[in-house]
């Protein structure tokens, strides 16, 4: 159901770094709704205790993007669908600051659900700033089925 090569399992990944800007932020805030001035105003978010404007919480799936690497292949016939995610915050991602983000499979599985055999994959994706500091972990996992089955 799904292939994955032996060696990637757990093997953390660097992918790439990310600056963070004012504009995304902004346009991130406001695609999600989210008129909060610490998102907007530094000198609100300096009177709240930051250094600087920070991004809101799930800004991390901006910088996750296209980065949800490695992969696993899945084979002909089958459909894959999200899972879940669990988010685990350590700190606030700041306007103006680099990130190195990185990403590891740390489990395939199978199981059996209502609609018969899953492939199961488990990828998380950190954030770290740089100092090498945790930021933001996101785990997703990713349903693999056949699309003859209903649910």
């Amino acid at each position: 159901m799904l292939t994955l090569d032996p060696e990637l399992l757990g093997k953390e990944m660097p992918v790439g770094e990310v600056t963070v800007t004012a504009e995304e932020i902004r346009a991130f805030a406001e695609a999600t709704g989210d008129r909060d001035p610490l998102y907007f105003d530094a000198d609100v978010a300096r009177q709240a205790g930051y250094v600087d404007c920070i991004a809101p919480p799930l800004f991390c799936m901006k910088i996750r993007g296209e980065r949800a690497l490695p992969d696993a292949e899945i084979g002909p016939g089958l459909v894959s669908l999200n899972a879940g995610q669990e988010f685990e915050f350590y700190d606030e991602i700041y306007v103006g600051r680099t990130y190195a983000v990185s990403v590891k499979i740390t489990d395939v599985y199978e199981k059996t659900g209502r609609s018969g055999p899953l492939g199961v994959l488990v990828r998380e994706m950190l954030i770290r700033d740089t100092a090498g500091k945790p930021v933001v972990l996101m785990r997703e996992r990713r349903m693999v089925r056949s699309p003859e089955k209903k649910i």
